[in-house]
C-alpha cells in the first residue's frame, strides 16, 4: 500500500489491497461498473460466480434493501499502513455474529434492534418473527432475512471467498491500465489543496455539502477502478480515538452516452422521485424517516424510490450513527444538463 503524505493532515493512497472486495459488493449489488466487470471477468465467468455463490447472492438480494453496504464503514477497524483483505477477513469473522450484523446493517435506526435482539432472534423464532415484521417493509423474503442472521457467517466466508475469486492478474491488469486515471485524480488532489482545506476538497470532489464534518484527524484521498459509487466517503463517528475519512474516488472513465443520460431522465420523470430531489435540494440531507414525514407516504414507497435515485446517481448519502443521510449528487444533475444541453442544442 502506497501512503503519500500530501499535507500535515492530507495522504493520497494508491493501493490494489480493497479492490476484489469492492468490485464483490459491485456485483453483488448488480450495478455500477457493469463494463468494467465484463470487461476484466468476461460475462461467462461472471456467470459462472453467480451459480458458485447461489446462497451468497440470493440472501444479499433478499436483504440489499435493510442497507447492509455499511459494512464498508468497518474497513476503518482494520485501516493503516499495513491493511490487507486477510487482515479485514480475519477481523469480521472474530467478531461476535449479533455485533457482526448489528454494524452490517442500521437494524437499529431501522427497527430499534439491539444486538441482544439479534443475538436472541438467531435462535428464538417468536423474536425472530418481531424482528422480521418490523423490517419486512424492506426485506420482502423471511428466509432471506432468517439465513442472513442465522447464517451469518457463511454468508461471511462466501463473500471473502467470492472476494479471493475476483483477485486475478487481469484486474490488475486493468488497474495498470488506469494508472494514468488515477495520476489525474492525484493531480486534482493536489491542486484543490492548494486553495481549500481536506475537508472542503473532500466536498469539491462528491459534489456535496457534509453533514457530518468531523473533526477529522487526517484525511485520506484513494483512487479505485471498482467502487461501486463515483464516490465513497468513510468515517468513524465524532469522538472516536484516531478519527479518520477515507474519501474513495472512482477512476472510470464516466459514462455520459445517450445509454445513461436516458436512464437518468427516466429516473427523474416520476413526480415522486421530482419531489423528493426538490425537498432535498430545499432542506439540506435528510434521511428516510424526514422524507417519510414531509411527504406524507409509506415507508417501503419512499424506500423504493430512493433505491431508484441512489441508482441513477442522482442522490448522494452519508450514515451518520445508525441513520442514512441523503442529498442530491449536484455534480451528476449538472452533468445530465450538459449531456442534454450538448445532445439537443442546434448545431446549424
Amino acid at each position: 500500500m502506497n501512503f503519500e503524505k500530501i499535507e500535515k493532515n492530507a495522504i493520497y493512497i494508491d493501493t490494489y489491497e480493497a479492490e476484489p472486495f469492492f468490485g464483490a459488493i459491485g456485483i453483488l449489488q448488480g450495478k455500477g461498473p457493469e463494463k468494467e466487470y465484463e470487461g476484466i471477468y468476461g460475462a461467462e465467468e461472471i456467470s459462472r460466480l453467480h451459480k458458485k455463490y447461489r446462497f451468497l447472492f440470493e440472501t444479499y438480494e433478499a436483504v440489499k434493501e435493510l442497507e447492509i453496504d455499511d459494512m464498508f464503514d468497518m474497513l476503518l477497524d482494520v485501516w493503516d499502513e499495513d491493511f490487507s483483505l486477510r487482515r479485514f477477513r480475519e477481523h469480521m469473522l472474530a467478531m461476535p455474529a449479533e455485533e457482526r450484523i448489528f454494524r452490517m446493517a442500521p437494524l437499529k435506526y431501522l427497527c430499534s434492534a439491539t444486538p441482544e435482539e439479534i443475538k436472541k432472534a438467531m435462535e428464538d423464532d417468536a423474536v425472530l418473527d418481531s424482528l422480521y415484521s418490523r423490517v419486512q417493509d424492506r426485506c420482502g423474503s423471511f428466509l432471506g432475512f432468517k439465513s442472513f442472521l442465522r447464517e451469518n457467517r457463511r454468508f461471511m466466508e462466501d463473500l471473502f471467498a467470492f472476494t479471493e475469486e475476483l483477485d486475478t492478474p487481469a484486474l490488475k491488469a486493468a488497474l495498470d491500465r488506469s494508472a494514468a486515471n488515477s495520476r489525474e485524480l492525484r493531480q486534482k488532489v493536489l491542486e484543490l489543496l492548494g486553495s481549500k482545506d481536506p475537508l472542503e476538497v473532500s466536498q469539491s470532489l462528491m459534489g456535496k455539502t457534509f453533514k457530518r464534518r468531523g473533526p477529522y484527524e487526517v484525511f485520506y484521498f484513494m483512487p479505485s477502478l471498482l467502487v461501486p459509487s463515483n464516490v465513497l466517503r468513510l468515517f468513524y463517528e465524532d469522538g472516536t480515538p484516531h478519527n479518520s475519512q477515507i474519501l474513495i474516488c472512482s477512476i472510470r472513465t464516466p459514462e455520459t452516452g445517450t445509454e445513461q443520460t436516458v436512464a437518468a431522465l427516466k429516473a427523474l420523470a416520476d413526480e415522486t422521485r421530482y419531489r423528493i430531489l426538490e425537498l432535498l435540494s430545499a432542506k439540506g440531507p435528510l434521511n428516510g424517516q424526514d422524507i417519510v414525514a414531509e411527504l406524507k407516504l409509506a415507508p417501503s414507497t419512499i424506500s423504493h424510490h430512493m433505491t431508484e435515485l441512489r441508482q441513477s446517481g442522482l442522490t448522494t448519502e452519508e450514515s451518520v450513527k445508525n441513520s442514512k443521510f441523503y442529498g442530491v449528487s449536484k455534480k451528476r444533475i449538472k452533468e445530465i444538463l450538459d449531456a442534454v444541453g450538448k445532445d439537443l442544442s442546434d448545431q446549424a
